[in-house]
């Protein structure tokens, strides 16, 4: 059970250092064009040193038979997300021509960039290691069945080349998590040596992380988003019925460590993906609309994360 009042506390910080990260560039301290340097520093540098470092710990059975659960959790999830996103997309009468994104941006969670810190926040270093988990059923669909979604605004002919599987298993993340639980089962150490240097790369994680949500958040206009309906049915989707659907399910389910249901409801509570935007320009799909998806929803999330905790 978590602590309200540690919770609360935990996210207003975060959501501190996103209003920094936006007053950066507001006030043109950092350019806007900083935020995709920041975000390789963070997603191929600082981050994989994070994930490399919650994975290094005693050995536990347990622990891998969580890891486990929470793969098969997540993948039976996003394709949950999908088979109702279908239906959902109709019935809030989204047009053709962004479909594709608008099912993408309800189905996959900002789990990586937002959602690994957030996790790190709440449940430390061990919810951490397990929400690493469930960037592997992320990375499979939604490069996979997620390129096809946004292929299918504008036919998948002519879309662009669908990413290779080597693109797709061998990011950064991905080889730091698999490197981690290598040196988790054989409990081989890191030297200190390496630790040390590790060790500061993931502390900036957090803080860089949420800086650059900030700075991402200034290329938005409330005045388009007050225009379009669909990106508010997307993130009411996303932030609200999806995660309380998901805490139902997990309800049901006989789960007896309560971190693999905290960490799974937490993830699956993040805002759009923060790719969704890039990959909607990869296969020629509605970019804009799904930068005004994550533009909102990581906005509006600052709410609805600490109400959807509150369910734990």
């Amino acid at each position: 059970m978590l602590n309200i009042a540690d919770v609360f506390s935990n996210l207003v910080g975060l959501f501190l250092l996103i209003a920094v990260g936006y007053a950066a560039v507001k006030l043109q301290i950092l350019p806007a064009s900083s935020t995709k340097l920041l975000s390789n520093l963070l997603m191929r540098i600082t981050l994989p040193a994070t994930v490399l470092t919650s994975l290094v710990r005693p050995f536990d059975a347990a622990f891998i038979r969580d890891g486990v659960l929470i793969v098969v959790l997540g993948t039976v999830l996003f394709a949950l997300y999908g088979l109702l996103a279908f239906p959902a997309v109709r019935l809030c009468r989204v047009p053709q021509g962004r479909r594709g994104v608008w099912i993408f941006c309800s189905m996959f969670s900002n789990n990586g960039f937002m959602g690994f810190p957030v996790a790190l926040a709440l449940f430390h270093e061990e919810g951490l290691a397990l929400a690493v988990f469930l960037g592997i059923p992320f990375n499979l669909l939604a490069y996979t069945l997620g390129a096809k979604l946004l292929c299918m605004d504008h036919g998948a002919q002519d879309a662009g080349a669908a990413p290779s599987w080597r693109s797709i298993l061998l990011t950064s993340v991905n080889c730091a998590t698999v490197l981690g639980l290598v040196l988790y089962v054989a409990q081989i150490s890191i030297p200190d040596v390496l630790s040390t240097p590790l060790t500061h790369l993931s502390n900036i994680t957090t803080p860089l992380s949420m800086l650059v949500t900030g700075m991402n958040l200034t290329e938005g206009r409330v005045s388009d988003l007050l225009r379009d309906r669909d990106v508010f049915s997307v993130s009411f989707v996303r932030l609200i019925f999806f995660p309380v659907l998901t805490w139902a399910i997990l309800r049901l389910l006989p789960i007896s460590n309560s971190l693999v249901v905290g960490v799974t409801l937490i993830i699956m509570a993040m805002p759009s993906a923060a790719i969704s935007a890039i990959l909607a320009e990869t296969y020629h799909s509605d970019k804009e609309f799904a930068a005004r998806s994550v533009f909102l929803s990581s906005l509006l999330c600052i709410i609805t994360i600490p109400l959807i905790s509150l369910l734990l």
